[in-house]
Order: C-alpha cells, then structure tokens, then sequence
C-alpha cells in the first residue's frame, strides 16, 4: 500500500488559538472578506476574535454572513462580488463545513470574475483561488484541512468539487467556540465525523496514512460517543468538545485523501429533498455500508475491527446508538427517480466490489420504504 500525503494547511488548534495566531494571520494580506452564517460565529465568540486580531492589526475586513446550511453557489458567487468590489486579499471562513466550504468556493470566484458554475466545476480556473483561513466551530465536517467544498447549485444538487489551491493556507480550532451548540447539531456532526472516518477507511483509494488517521478519528469517537451515552448530549464538557474535534480533523485528514463512499452520496438525497442534516443524512447508511463492505471485502473488514480494537457488535451498536433518529417515508416512485444519481457516481466507483444502483434502491426501500 501506498504512503502518498500532500497536506500544505498549517493547522493550529487549542484555547485561545486565533488571538495566538495573529502572526500568521497578518501574513494573508491587508484586507479580507469574512465568511459566516448569520448567528453562530457570533454566538460563540469566534468572529468577536477574528475580528479584534484583525482591527489590532489594522487588516480592513467585511462580513458577508448570509451562507446557510448546503451553502448555495448563487449566495457564493454574491459574496464573491463583495470580495472584489472590496479589494479583498484573502478570505476567512468561520464557522463549520457550510460557511468552510463557501469560503474555499467564494475564494476561486473571487480571484476569477465572472466565472460560471459550468467553469467553476470544469476545475479550468485562469487564477489561483485566494488565499483561505478557515476557523472552525464545530466538530464534523473537517473542512478546515480538505481541498473540498460542497456547494448547492440552483437545481437543488449538493455537488462537490475539489483543487489542490483550494486547501486553506491556515486553519485554527478552539474548542471552546462548540459549547454553544445545541446537543442536536454536536450529535449530527459527530456523526458526519465518523462517517467520514468509516467511508475513507473502506474506499479503494485508501493509504497507510488516511487509515491511521481514519482509525484513530475512530477510536476517539467510540470512546466519546460511550461517554456521552451516559451523560447525555445535553452535558459535554470543554475537554470532551476537544475530543471530538480532534476526532473531526482526523476524519478530514482521512477523507482528503479518499473522498467518501455511498453513504454521502446516498445522503445528500435525504438533506436535499427531506431536510435531514447531512451528519444524520450520512450516518443512517453506515451499518448498511459496514455489511457491504463485510460481503465484499470480509478479510479488510476483519482487520478494520482489529485496528479500531472493537467487536461486530459493539462497533454497530456504537452506530445505532450516536445516530440521530430519520423518521422519514421514500414511495417507490421516488426511489426510482433517485435512480440515476447512482449510475456512474464518483464516490459510489470508490467501494469495492461493483455496487450496482439496484442494491441503492434495496437500500432506500429497506431503511425508508413506505
């Protein structure tokens, strides 16, 4: 097996790490555009700090704070124009994957003017992306250390795109900007992690380097996830908050390398035409994914449980247990019409075996049939 790794974003995590940063943060440029939603990064302090860095630094800013959950390519290419009439050097994102994400999407717009979706997603770009610094808030998507973004297009798609100049140049993570999030959402993107960390380990383009991260981003979350089974989402402590953001990044770190598996692919569905969050919306496919992989590749399975040092049983009731309910009706008539998005499917090709679209519907009627 390979040891093939590329990871240019310097990563600084810990109590108080954007005013600590402030070094390399003024190394960006005079000017940026700060990317965020429209309460949380105020919620929890972040943009307050990113901002007092950036005013003792006499770095001019604007914020655009209108990304919400599936960030919407049409509100990335607004605030893209707020970046150029700005004269923005760099952008900052704040926030967890949605805002993460359109600020990597926001920085290739910015530094190319009138771009359209179809050139954006042809990856044929006449400029490097702008210079991105990510701050995380939250303990799922591992943005912070991917080349990424997810973005919605106008048709209601949530579509990926992914470029070596889209990795931020500097990502921070405190901890302490996740204890004003709601036990719902710190279960949802908990989860998002460990689908992550599962997807990668089992794809085809797995290496030395993305299964240890993978197994380890594992390893913290089962721990985590018992943890929190007896004290509830509602009661998770500073250092626990730690954990599981540690457990994300090494998620991200995994899927970089990999990209995910069916259940992402599988759960945009749900998020784009059910409202489930896309932790959540993941997550429910992953016991399914666990006993594909188990029927195709028994022997990796195997040694999966071995690494993560966990039995069958225990490792799926890990799953069942952290996995927010999705109490949601599929008719076959919309089973059929999600049939295409299976055929061809990027991430899909990244499973062993041949994961045909028939066993996709099997899957949809199984877990949400009517």
């Amino acid at each position: 097996m390979n040891m093939n790794w590329y990871m240019p974003t310097r990563l600084i995590t810990g109590l108080g790490c954007v005013k600590d940063s402030a070094k390399e943060i003024v190394k960006l440029g005079k000017s940026c555009l700060i990317i965020t939603g429209k309460h949380s990064a105020k919620a929890c302090g972040a943009l307050d700090d990113v901002e007092t860095v950036l005013e003792n630094a006499g770095i001019f800013r604007e914020v655009y704070d209108c990304i919400g959950q599936n960030p919407r390519l049409t509100d990335c290419m607004e605030a893209a124009g707020q970046a150029c009439r700005m004269g923005a050097d760099f952008i900052i994102g704040i926030g967890g994957g949605s805002p993460l994400d359109a600020a990597k999407c926001i920085a290739v717009l910015a530094a190319n003017p009138g771009m359209t979706q179809e050139t954006l997603y042809s990856l044929q770009w006449a400029k490097r992306p702008l210079p991105v610094m990510a701050v995380g808030t939250t303990a799922g998507t591992g943005s912070e250390v991917t080349k990424v973004a997810v973005i919605t297009t106008p048709d209601g798609r949530k579509t990926s795109f992914n470029h070596e100049t889209m990795y931020p140049v500097l990502a921070l993570g405190d901890p302490s900007y996740m204890q004003s999030l709601p036990a719902d959402f710190t279960r949802s993107t908990a989860v998002d992690a460990l689908a992550h960390c599962i997807e990668s380990y089992f794809s085809r383009m797995a290496n030395v380097f993305s299964r240890a991260c993978a197994v380890q981003g594992i390893r913290l979350l089962a721990g985590q996830f018992g943890k929190t089974e007896k004290a509830g989402w509602e009661n998770i402590s500073l250092l626990d908050r730690e954990v599981f953001y540690n457990a994300s990044i090494y998620g991200g770190l995994a899927i970089n390398a990999t990209g995910t598996a069916f259940p992402h692919t599988m759960g945009y569905l749900l998020t784009e035409q059910y409202g489930i969050s896309h932790g959540t919306a993941c997550a429910v496919f992953l016991q399914e994914f666990y006993q594909y992989n188990k029927e195709v590749v028994p022997e990796l399975t195997e040694r999966f449980l071995g690494e993560i040092g966990c039995s069958e049983g225990r490792f799926l009731q890990i799953i069942q247990n952290a996995t927010p309910s999705c109490d949601i009706a599929i008719s076959e008539k919309q089973i059929a019409e999600a049939h295409g998005r299976w055929i061809g499917n990027g991430s899909i090709k990244k499973c062993w075996g041949e994961f045909a679209p028939e066993r996709a519907d099997g899957i949809l009627r199984r877990l949400f049939g009517e």
